[in-house]
């Protein structure tokens, strides 16, 4: 399956500490993948080559932007049936809700979940049981608002639990 995600770009500090986070509160995800913003999300009908085309042409339009997650919420991932604590976007949200709606503009729009809105986040813990989540401390990580720069489109593809690193598009 092919993705497109944006990593924010954190202060050295800041990088460690929410590394630290998701590699106890979420493990197998943070082997897996660095801390991210998706914004398509696991397509089927999209290859590398045409993810990598569209991510071309919705990154020459677009100027890379600062980001602050405000807060931390716990949602339900209706997908997973999971419960997942999530890092909120506030400055940024409207520049990744534009990324997250030009990139799935093509033959794989009909991917698009439209009955759920998209709320751009990060997240940082995942367990099915809400009740262990609600005691974890988020502060671990550092003072809201936490701030990032966003400057490129990544492209990846997850097969047999492994993910790949297709291209990265830089943002102008």
């Amino acid at each position: 399956m092919i993705y497109v995600v944006a990593y924010p770009r954190f202060e050295k500090n800041l990088s460690a500490a929410l590394t630290h986070f998701r590699n106890h509160h979420e493990p197998e995800r943070a082997r897996l993948i660095a801390p991210h913003v998706t914004l398509v999300f696991g397509s089927r009908l999209l290859n590398s080559v045409s993810a990598t085309t569209l991510c071309e042409r919705v990154a020459e339009k677009t100027s890379k932007f600062s980001l602050a997650f405000s807060e931390a919420e716990i949602i339900h991932d209706p997908f997973e049936d999971t419960h997942k604590i999530c890092l909120m976007v506030s400055e940024g949200n409207e520049e990744l809700k534009a990324l997250h709606r030009d990139l799935y503009l093509g033959d794989h729009s009909s991917e698009l979940q439209s009955d759920l809105p998209y709320r751009p986040h990060m997240t940082i813990a995942a367990n099915p049981d809400r009740s262990a989540l609600e005691d974890i401390d988020v502060s671990q990580i550092g003072a809201f608002p936490i701030r990032a720069i966003i400057d490129a489109l990544d492209v990846v593809e997850v097969k047999g639990g492994d993910l790949t690193a297709v291209r990265s598009i830089p943002l102008i």
